[in-house]
């Protein structure tokens, strides 16, 4: 009787399992099919998948597995072409594209041309009791706009309830990148949904003023750092200004920029030539991106700045008299 019992409820398991995993490839190929239905309709066959992200519009590893799904089934059903997704992300870092959005409109342009993609497909999904909602847009590369939209609820089964355990266990603090700062107080900073910049030093010394900072990539792709030379300056609270100087700058954060890989950090400087001119109270950075987010302004005030004390001149030799020759 007990061994009966046990073979009935492994045979539920097994119906209940078999239920679950259908009922996810179903709700995939739903989606996929919707995806489809709107490229088609707009005349449009090569699309480039993008990672997905959470409803914090992070990047994670569920993100990346779901796009690789949906890009499969698309691929199978046969209707479309999918360009690869290893040259998409290499491509995208070439251009600086790090978000379809309208600031990074001519990136957005250059990659779609570089791939001959017609559309971008991005997506984003949410934890439900019944399953992972998936929304997914159809972007224009030219317009940087939603042109279609397809959404489905994928049941937690298969190797998206693995994914889901995983992410469920806390992280361990032994592979967790250790922060350059950990112990510098940081006098002001700014983040946004792809990096943050704090200012950890400003001192004057030897007629300049130089600005300490550290970049953080909070994003899951490398992240190029770049400013504009003439649009970054420091400014007081009598309106004096002091601009960047080319000769400080030749190989710096605003000529060249700097790479930073995913969740890392890396520090910077800004050298600012005073001219002449003393600081009236605090000043302000008035911070000026070329990348990633072309043309947004970051302001951050509030800054007093150190003024170093003057080094010392180094003593001259003295010699002693030539002794007379005999």
């Amino acid at each position: 009787m007990t061994r009966l019992f046990w073979l009935i409820a492994l045979l539920s398991y097994c119906d209940v399992s078999a239920w679950a995993a259908s009922k996810y490839e179903d709700s995939l190929k739903e989606l996929a099919e919707g995806v489809a239905a709107e490229a088609i309709k707009l005349k449009k066959d090569r699309l480039a998948v993008l990672d997905f992200v959470d409803e914090k519009g992070a990047v994670t590893p569920i993100g990346r597995f779901l796009a690789e799904e949906l890009a499969t089934h698309l691929l199978v059903a046969g209707e479309l072409k999918i360009v690869d997704h290893n040259l998409l992300l290499a491509t995208m870092h070439k251009h600086a594209l790090t978000a379809l959005e309208a600031s990074q409109a001519k990136a957005a342009k250059k990659v779609a041309k570089a791939l001959r993609a017609d559309l971008f497909v991005t997506g984003s999904y949410r934890e439900l009791p019944e399953g992972m909602q998936v929304t997914t847009k159809l972007i224009g590369p030219y317009t940087v706009a939603p042109v279609g939209a397809a959404r489905a609820t994928v049941p937690k089964a298969g190797p998206l309830s693995a994914l889901l355990k995983q992410a469920a266990q806390p992280p361990d603090p032994a592979t967790q990148p250790k922060p350059i700062i950990p112990t510098i107080p940081v006098l002001r900073a700014s983040k946004n949904e792809i990096y943050s910049i704090n200012i950890i030093d400003i001192t004057q010394r030897d007629g300049s003023i130089a600005l300490d900072l550290v970049f953080e990539n909070r994003s899951a792709r490398p992240v190029k750092i770049l400013c504009q030379l003439q649009d970054t300056y420091l400014q007081d609270e009598q309106g004096t200004q002091w601009m960047l100087d080319v000769a400080h700058q030749r190989e710096g954060l605003c000529t060249r920029g700097m790479e930073i890989l995913p969740r890392q950090q890396q520090r910077a400087n800004l050298v600012f030539p005073m001219q002449d001119k003393s600081v009236q109270g605090t000043v302000s950075l008035h911070y000026r991106e070329a990348s990633p987010r072309q043309d947004r302004i970051l302001t951050l005030d509030g800054l007093t700045v150190t003024v170093a004390p003057a080094s010392e001149p180094e003593p001259t030799a003295t010699q002693d008299p030539t002794p007379p020759a005999p």
